[in-house]
């Protein structure tokens, strides 16, 4: 018998050491259309890489003396509600480790709220209103977070948008500037 629970305590034991090792998936993506098309109109578009995955976490602006937060609600076109989460639908992923995103700025800071946390908690800002949430302004977590950064220009010759498609292609053929003023 002694040795049944012995048996037993080793097979909880591996499972436990086992489950500790292995990684959480990462969120599935599958809700994200690799034709999405970016259109270079104000205020634009950023393509840039981060020291760290933000890609669902909220961004904020600083200014002389406040802070710049998004004013969305659940209704919001800019965002979708995908397996019961709200994401950020003006956000792709690119390759090795790009973003292009319609609403963050060279400036922004991160925080460590996702869009779902800011929707479901109502930390937006009333319009009109204009205060951020103190709650956001405390978890900012990186306020250098860009390794590089791309702003899209106004002048883009020969140029109507690019997909998703095309802008991995710069990224591989290293061209971002042909098209992107490089601001970090």
């Amino acid at each position: 018998m002694k040795t049944f629970f012995f048996k037993i305590g080793v097979f909880i034991l591996l499972m436990t050491i086992l489950g500790a090792g292995c990684k959480k998936d990462k969120e599935d993506l599958s809700y994200l259309d690799g034709n999405i098309k970016f259109y270079p109109t104000i205020p634009g578009f950023s393509v840039y890489k981060t020291k760290t995955d933000y890609f669902f976490n909220v961004p904020i602006t600083p200014y002389e003396d406040f802070y710049h937060t998004y004013e969305i609600n659940e209704n919001c076109p800019c965002l979708t509600l995908y397996k019961g989460k709200y994401y950020y639908n003006e956000r792709c992923r690119l390759i090795n480790g790009y973003v292009v995103d319609s609403g963050c700025g060279v400036d922004s800071n991160f925080t460590s709220l996702s869009f779902d946390t800011y929707i479901r908690e109502k930390l937006s800002p009333l319009f009109n209103q204009g205060a951020s949430n103190p709650r956001v302004i405390s978890s900012i977590i990186d306020r250098e977070p860009f390794v590089e950064f791309y702003y899209s220009e106004k002048n883009l010759e020969d140029k109507n948008g690019f997909t998703i498609s095309d802008l991995n292609q710069l990224i591989k053929e290293n061209q971002l500037e042909k098209y992107f003023k490089r601001l970090k």
